[in-house]
C-alpha cells in the first residue's frame, strides 16, 4: 500500500492540471447540444424554454431569452431517443432498443423524476411509439401494446391479439384511449378502443380506405387523411364503438395534411397552393378557420405552438424566389402576422413558434431565434459534428521584420526606416518587461480578451482552429477563446441544381501560394453527394485567417465557398507527401492525382514513387482488409501513376479490421533523442520506423477470440508487435483505443474476464516501447531501407495497469522540438479530460524491488504499481463537464514546454499543458524587480569598491 502514496508524491511535480485561477483564462469550454431533430417551446413557471432532441442523441432545453443551455441530458450511444413528449412541466422520452426505457424530466431543471424500463410482451423492436397524458397517468404505445403508468409503476398493459395490425398513434379523448394505425400492406385504418382505467378492450375495428392513402393525421377526436388519387379529404370521429362513418370532402382539391402538434388543429394543403388551418370541433367535425394563400415558395414548412397564455399559433414558412425566408403566423385571437428575413445560406429544416417569435433549425446546423425580422440569437450546433480539424499558426505581426531574399537593398532600407516608428514603443515595452513582470496576457493569451488583433502572440498560444463539419460548414475558431472568427458554407457546385450534401473527409496544411514566410493554406478534401446519387470529390483551399477561398479566387467572401472538382467519383484515400506540399488523391480506380496538378508536382511524384508506400483499408464481402500499395506508371494504360497492391495483412480466423491508427502528431514532430540512457549508463535505442502504424481488429462470428492490436510496417506489411485482448463482454464489440508516437504505443481496453487468481474485471491501459535490440545494440532503424532484414529487429518492452475509467479518445502531447516529455491525453467516459505523465507509463518500472539510486536519477523510475492512481490533479478539464469527446488534437506552441490540447465531439474544449513544466517561461510569482535591484546593487558595489581595491594594491606596492 505504500506504493500509491509514493507514486503520487513522485509524480506530483508532473501533474500539470490548471489552477483554479486559470479556469476560463487559459482554457475554454463550449457546451453544445447538437443539431435538433425537432423543437417544442414550453413555458414552465413563467420561464420560456425550447425543448430539443438532437442528432447527437441529446435531449436539451435552451433558454428562449438568450439561447443558452438551461440543461441537457446525453443518452448513451446504445440508448437512442425514439420519441419525446411534453406535458406541462414534464418532458417524457422513450429510448433504447425497442423503446423500452422511459424517462420523465423536470422541464425547468432537467432532473429525472422517473426512470422506468418497460417490459413489453414482444422482444422485437417497435415500428412506432407514442405517449399521451390523461388524469395524472401516462399512456405509452409500442406498436402492438399499450401500457398505463401511474405513480411510476405500470398499472396495466394491453396487447393486440392480431399482430398484423400495427398502431402508430395514441389518442386520448373524453370517451377513451384509442390506438390508430395504417396497414403497410392493405389500405385499411386499424382502430382499437381501450378503457383508460382498467385497460380492457372496448372495441377493435378497421376502416377500408382508398389504396392511394399512405398516411393519416389525428386532431381532437378525428382521424383524417387525404386520398391523392381523388384529391379528396376524408375523416372520421373516434368513438368507443368505432362505428362512426367516414366523411369525405371532395369539393376542394386536397394535396396533403400536416400535423402541427396542436391538440385540435391541423393544416390541409390544397393543390392550388393554398393551405387551410382545420379545427377539429367536438362531435368529430373539421372546420376551416383560416386560409394561407398560395405563395411562390418551393420549400414550405408548417408548425404550431402555444404562447405563455396557452393561445395556439400556426405558422407557414417558405423560401421565396429571391432567397428570402417569409412566414405567416396565424392566431385566432391576434389574426395574421407576416415576417420576412434572410437566413444567408441554407434552408429551414425544423420550425417552432412562440407568438410572433420563430425558432428555426437550418440545413447548415444553426439554431436561430427570430422576432419579426430581427435575429435575437443563434447557436452554431453543427460544431457538435466536427469531421476534420487542424491548428494553423497565425502570421507574425506586420511590424515584425521578415526576411525576404528577393528584397533589394533600397527596399530593405526603406522598410527599416518605416519600422523605426515602432522603436519608442519597443523601448518602453522592453523597459517594462525588464523592470517588472510581463503582462499576464502576454503569457497566457486570456480567453476573455477579444480585442487583440489577429496576429501571432509571443508564445504561439493564439492560433486558428479550422474545423469542417458534417453539415457542410467550415469555421475558423480563435484558439484563445473559442470564438468564431469566420464561417463559410461549402457550395454544391453543379449539384446545386438537383440538391445534395458536401461532407469533409480530410484536411491538410500546405505552404501559402503567395510564398509568404511560414504562412499556411488549409486544404479540405470533401465528398459531394448529389440527390441523384452521383458522388464526386471536391477540394477547397482556404486562407485560415480570413476564410476566403485561395483557389479558385473568389470576389465575394460572403457567398458560398466554391471548390475545385478533382475526381469524378468517390475518393479512395488521400496522403500528404512528407516534406512537401503535394497531396496524393486516389480515385476509385486507384489512379493517383497530385494536388496541385502541375508538371512540377507530377515530376516530384515520379521521382519519389519508388519510396512511396500507401497502406489503407479496402472493403470486401468478407469485411475490410488492410492492403499496402506502391506506385507505378504504365503509359500504355494511363498517363497517371496507379497504385497497385503489394501486400495484404492476414488476420487470424474470426478477426476483421476495425480501424487504422496513424502515428501522432501529423506531420511527425522532431525527435530529440534516439535512445534511452539507463541507470547503468547503457543505452536502449528507439525503434523509429517512419512507416509503422497501428491496426485494431475485432472478433466476428462464432470464432471470435477477442480484439487485436497490431503494429504494422507500411512498406511490406510485416507485423512488428501484436497483442490479443478480450472484448468488453460476451457478444460485445471491441472498444480499444490506441495511440502511437515515435516508438511508444499505448492502448486501452476493457477486460471483462478476470479469470486468473487475484485478477479483476476492469479497464486496462498497456504501454509498449519498441527498441532496436538489446542494450547498446543499434541498427539505425530510422535510416534503414524498408526491406532491410534489420528492420524486423524489434524488442518490445510492455507493461499493463488497471485504469479507473473507460475512455473515448486518446492521443499524445506534441512540442516544437520534441525535447519535453510526452504525456498521454485521454477523454474519459466520466466527461473529463486527463493527462497521464509518461513516467507513470514507463514499462521499465521495476516490480518487487525499489529502483536504484542511478535508475531514479537517470530514468526517474518509480516502483511498479498495478493500479494507475486516479489523481484529480491530472484532470486538465478541471470542473468542466466535457461531454461526448470523440477526438483529441494536440499541437505545439512556440514555447518548447507547452502543447495546446483541443478535444471535440459534442462539446469543444481547449487548454494548454506543460508535460515537463514551464521551464522556458518565468513564473508569475518570480520577483523580477528584486533581481534587477540585486544586479544593480552588485554593480554599484563593484563600482564603489573597485577604486578602493586599486588604491590599496598601489599602497602595498610602495611598501613592498
Amino acid at each position: 500500500m505504500f506504493l500509491l502514496p509514493l507514486t503520487l508524491l513522485l509524480c506530483s511535480s508532473l501533474s500539470w492540471a490548471i489552477h483554479e485561477s486559470d479556469v476560463g483564462v487559459i482554457d475554454w469550454h463550449k457546451r453544445l447540444v447538437g443539431v435538433p431533430h425537432a423543437a417544442r417551446i414550453i413555458h414552465p413557471e413563467n420561464s420560456s424554454l425550447v425543448i430539443v432532441p438532437t442528432a447527437n442523441n441529446v435531449l436539451a432545453a435552451l433558454n428562449l431569452a438568450d439561447g443558452s443551455v438551461a440543461w441537457r441530458y446525453a443518452f448513451d450511444s446504445t440508448d437512442g431517443i425514439a420519441s419525446f413528449h411534453v406535458d406541462g412541466d414534464s418532458v417524457v422520452t422513450l429510448s433504447g432498443r425497442g423503446a423500452t426505457n422511459l424517462r420523465s424530466f423536470e422541464a425547468n431543471t432537467g432532473l429525472i423524476t422517473l426512470e422506468k424500463r418497460l417490459e413489453w410482451p414482444l422482444s422485437t423492436g417497435p415500428t412506432a411509439v407514442d405517449v399521451v397524458f390523461a388524469s395524472g397517468a401516462t399512456f405509452v404505445l409500442n406498436t402492438y401494446s399499450i401500457a398505463r403508468l401511474g405513480s411510476g409503476e405500470v398499472e396495466w398493459t394491453w396487447e393486440a391479439e392480431d399482430k398484423s395490425m400495427p398502431y402508430t398513434r395514441l389518442v386520448q379523448t373524453p370517451t377513451g384511449i384509442y390506438a390508430v394505425g395504417l396497414s403497410p400492406t392493405s389500405s385499411s385504418l386499424y382502430l382499437a378502443a381501450v378503457d383508460p382505467v382498467t385497460g380492457g378492450k372496448i372495441q377493435i375495428g378497421w376502416k377500408h380506405l382508398p389504396e392511394s392513402v399512405s398516411s393519416f393525421v389525428v386532431a381532437g377526436e378525428c382521424a383524417a387523411w387525404v386520398d391523392p388519387a381523388s384529391q379528396s379529404l376524408g375523416f372520421m370521429r373516434l368513438t368507443p364503438t368505432l362505428k362512426a362513418s367516414i366523411v369525405a370532402e371532395k369539393i376542394m382539391k386536397w394535396q396533403e395534411l400536416v400535423d402541427v402538434h396542436l391538440p385540435d388543429l391541423l393544416v390541409g394543403v390544397l393543390t392550388s397552393g393554398d393551405a387551410k388551418v382545420l379545427h377539429a370541433k367536438e362531435g368529430g367535425v373539421l372546420e376551416a378557420v383560416h386560409t394561407f394563400p398560395a405563395n411562390d415558395g418551393a420549400h414550405t414548412l408548417f408548425s404550431g405552438g402555444l404562447d405563455n397564455t396557452g393561445e395556439p399559433y400556426v405558422v407557414r414558412l417558405w423560401t421565396t424566389a429571391d432567397n428570402t425566408t417569409a412566414a405567416e403566423i396565424f392566431s385566432a385571437t391576434h389574426g395574421v402576422a407576416k415576417v420576412a428575413f434572410s437566413l444567408g445560406h441554407g434552408t429551414v429544416t425544423h420550425l417552432a413558434v412562440d407568438g410572433t417569435r420563430l425558432v428555426l433549425t437550418t440545413s447548415t446546423g444553426a439554431v436561430q431565434l427570430w422576432d419579426q425580422n430581427q435575429l435575437i440569437w443563434a447557436r452554431e450546433e453543427s460544431l457538435a459534428s466536427i469531421d476534420v480539424a487542424a491548428f494553423v499558426e497565425l502570421p507574425v505581426p506586420e511590424r515584425v521584420a521578415r526576411v525576404d531574399e528577393s528584397e533589394t537593398f533600397f527596399a530593405r532600407l526603406t522598410r527599416q526606416i518605416g519600422d523605426a516608428r515602432y522603436f519608442p514603443e519597443f523601448v518602453v515595452g522592453f523597459a517594462q518587461r525588464f523592470a517588472g513582470a510581463p503582462p499576464r496576457e502576454d503569457v497566457i493569451v486570456s480567453a476573455n480578451n477579444h480585442s487583440a488583433a489577429l496576429a501571432r502572440d509571443a508564445y504561439g498560444f493564439r492560433q486558428v482552429l479550422v474545423v469542417g463539419t458534417a453539415h457542410g460548414t467550415v469555421y475558423g475558431l480563435d484558439s484563445s477563446s473559442g470564438e468564431i472568427l469566420w464561417a463559410r458554407v461549402f457550395g454544391l457546385g453543379w449539384a446545386s441544381a438537383v440538391g445534395g450534401t458536401v461532407r469533409p473527409v480530410k484536411i491538410f496544411l500546405v505552404n501559402s501560394e503567395d510564398g509568404a514566410d511560414g504562412e499556411k493554406d488549409v486544404v479540405i478534401i470533401a465528398q459531394r453527394k448529389a440527390s441523384n446519387t452521383l458522388v464526386d470529390t471536391v477540394i477547397f483551399r482556404i486562407d485560415p485567417v480570413t476564410g476566403a477561398s485561395v483557389s479558385p479566387v473568389e470576389k465575394d467572401s460572403g457567398a458560398l465557398l466554391e471548390g475545385k472538382d478533382v475526381i469524378s467519383g468517390p475518393l479512395t484515400e488521400a496522403f500528404l507527401l512528407p516534406d512537401s506540399d503535394v497531396i496524393l488523391l486516389l480515385d476509385e480506380f486507384f489512379q493517383v492525382l497530385p494536388y496541385p496538378d502541375t508538371e512540377a508536382n507530377t515530376a516530384v511524384v515520379t521521382r519519389r514513387a519508388p519510396s512511396i508506400f500507401m497502406p489503407f483499408l479496402e472493403s470486401f464481402e468478407e469485411g475490410p482488409r488492410v492492403l499496402g500499395h506502391s506506385l507505378k506508371l504504365d503509359p500504355e494504360l494511363s498517363d497517371r501513376h496507379v497504385a497497385f497492391r503489394t501486400w495484404g495483412l492476414t488476420l487470424p480466423p474470426g478477426e476483421s479490421v476495425k480501424k487504422i491508427v496513424k502515428p501522432t502528431p501529423r506531420p511527425p514532430a522532431p525527435i530529440a533523442s534516439l535512445g534511452k540512457v539507463l541507470g547503468n549508463r547503457t543505452t536502449l535505442y528507439k525503434y523509429l520506423n517512419p512507416r509503422m502504424f497501428v491496426v485494431l481488429s475485432e472478433g466476428s462470428g462464432e470464432a471470435s477470440i477477442g480484439c487485436g492490436v497490431y503494429v504494422v510496417d507500411g512498406a511490406k506489411g510485416s507485423i512488428l508487435y501484436s497483442a490479443l485482448v478480450p472484448a468488453a463482454g460476451l457478444g460485445s464489440a471491441c472498444d480499444v483505443q490506441a495511440t502511437l508516437t515515435e516508438n511508444w504505443l499505448v492502448y486501452h481496453y476493457y477486460d471483462g474476464e478476470g479469470v486468473g487468481p487475484g485478477e479483476t474485471k476492469g479497464w486496462r491501459v498497456v504501454t509498449v516501447e519498441l527498441y532496436e535490440g538489446e542494450l547498446d545494440e543499434k541498427t539505425r532503424s530510422s535510416e534503414l531501407s524498408a526491406f532491410s532484414l534489420e528492420s524486423m529487429q524489434v524488442e518490445p518492452l510492455e507493461q499493463s495497469y488497471v485504469f479507473a475509467h473507460g475512455i473515448t479518445a486518446i492521443t499524445t502531447t506534441s512540442t516544437k522540438y520534441g525535447i519535453s516529455s510526452k504525456d498521454i491525453i485521454v477523454a474519459t467516459q466520466s466527461n473529463k479530460i486527463n493527462s497521464i505523465p509518461r513516467r507513470l507509463l514507463n514499462p521499465r518500472r521495476p516490480k518487487n524491488r525499489k529502483p536504484t539510486t542511478e535508475e531514479m536519477q537517470e530514468e526517474q523510475l518509480i516502483p511498479y504499481d498495478p493500479v494507475m492512481p486516479d489523481d484529480p490533479r491530472r484532470t486538465i478539464s478541471h470542473n468542466y463537464d466535457v461531454v461526448g469527446t470523440r477526438q483529441i488534437l494536440t499541437t505545439p506552441a512556440l514555447l518548447e514546454s507547452t502543447s495546446l490540447v483541443f478535444g471535440y465531439g459534442l462539446d469543444m474544449f481547449l487548454t494548454r499543458v506543460a508535460p515537463s513544466g514551464t521551464f522556458d517561461v518565468l513564473s508569475e510569482s518570480f520577483n523580477k524587480a528584486q533581481l534587477v535591484l540585486t544586479v544593480f546593487g552588485l554593480g554599484m558595489g563593484i563600482g564603489i569598491t573597485r577604486p578602493m581595491v586599486r588604491r590599496k594594491r598601489l599602497r602595498e606596492r610602495w611598501y613592498q
